[in-house]
């Protein structure tokens, strides 16, 4: 069989621009200039809890964002040490998820699978340790959950889901009672 140089070249260069179109899809996020974590970046510092506004046509700080879900963002920065997050869970549907700047998501607590109403975390790294944070009381920390981020800025997410209109005014006081922040051992 004999295989025509014409055809090679058509071959090739199909090959050649499938390529080319897989690492430029791999590589978009990377390039975009407005990623979540820059978004996120306008609306006030690192290691705050910050409520977003109700989302609404032309009124979306983020792409995506359900009209009747409510939303808090808390974009952590671990280089000076470990954050605590906590927060009240209104009811099962509330969901906590971390994420990288890059929008992987590495963990999750959602509200139907919380034993008690209160939800306390503590976001640090692998090599950040809870002895060098300064508990000195484990027992005090029986209900406290460490989650260990790979990455040092990283995004928590709170999505509160409504129960119906009328529930809106509760969702958004128990989003404004989040709290993230440095931790430390009188948290």
């Amino acid at each position: 069989m004999r295989v025509s140089l014409p055809g090679l070249y058509i071959a090739l260069c199909v090959v050649l621009a499938g390529l080319i179109h897989v690492v430029a899809v791999l590589t978009l996020p990377m390039l975009a200039p407005r990623d979540a974590q820059a978004r996120l970046a306008a609306l006030g510092p690192a290691n705050t809890m910050i409520q977003l506004p109700a989302a609404a046509p032309g009124r979306q700080v983020m792409p995506l964002m359900a009209p009747d879900v409510r939303y808090a963002v808390c974009r952590y920065d671990l280089s000076k040490g470990p954050v605590r997050l906590r927060a009240k869970i209104a009811d099962g549907l509330w969901l906590i998820a971390f994420y990288t700047p890059l929008g992987e998501n590495f963990y999750a607590v959602v509200g139907a699978d919380m034993k008690q109403p209160e939800v306390d975390l503590i976001i640090a790294t692998t090599d950040q340790t809870v002895a060098e944070v300064g508990v000195d009381a484990p027992e005090a920390f029986d209900n406290v959950v460490v989650v260990n981020s790979p990455v040092v800025e990283g995004i928590a997410l709170i999505r509160a889901p409504l129960a119906g209109q009328s529930r809106s005014g509760e969702a958004e006081r128990a989003l404004k009672a989040t709290f993230c922040g440095p931790h430390n051992s009188s948290s």
